[in-house]
């Protein structure tokens, strides 16, 4: 579903928001620190704070139902995927580079617009007992970057 300039993308140092609902179609959401391809980018792995993301598991688990948003700061690029069989799994200690390597990434996006490194830092802090992995397979994508394509599916010829 993405091609690598995609794959490389959610890789960098994006905003990373994850979100499901609930039965009555009432959203939640958690911020991401970090994100992994498992199987060539057939599933996407986000890592979430459990303590920060309890409805929102509470949701995946009832419905298997995301939405996932990468966003660079510098430049507003966006993106949207979207899947229907997400499932929370223990965090891998093995997969801690990916989060320790997002952060300095993030941080160099957006200390830029002026936002201080230790707000972003503790915006950011982990425990890893606190960290689950929630592991999707992208069934839709779509540009989300503001302009006239923005909702396009990827893909779309301009």
């Amino acid at each position: 579903m993405l091609d690598s300039d995609n794959a490389a993308f959610i890789q960098t140092g994006v905003s990373i928001s994850l979100a499901a609902c609930s039965g009555d179609r009432m959203p939640s959401m958690s911020r991401g620190l970090g994100c992994k391809l498992i199987d060539g980018g057939r599933q996407i792995a986000i890592f979430v704070k459990r303590s920060q993301s309890a409805e929102l598991l509470e949701n995946i688990r009832n419905s298997g139902r995301v939405a996932n948003v990468f966003n660079l700061p510098s430049s507003n690029r966006t993106l949207q995927l979207k899947g229907d069989d997400a499932q929370i799994r223990p965090f891998d200690p093995a997969d801690l580079p990916v989060i320790e390597s997002h952060l300095p990434q993030f941080l160099e996006e957006v200390i830029p617009f002026g936002m201080p490194e230790n707000m972003v830092r503790a915006l950011l802090a982990y425990t890893v007992d606190d960290l689950v992995t929630v592991v999707y397979s992208p069934n839709a994508a779509f540009t989300q970057t503001p302009g006239p394509k923005a909702g396009d599916p990827l893909g779309t010829a301009a």
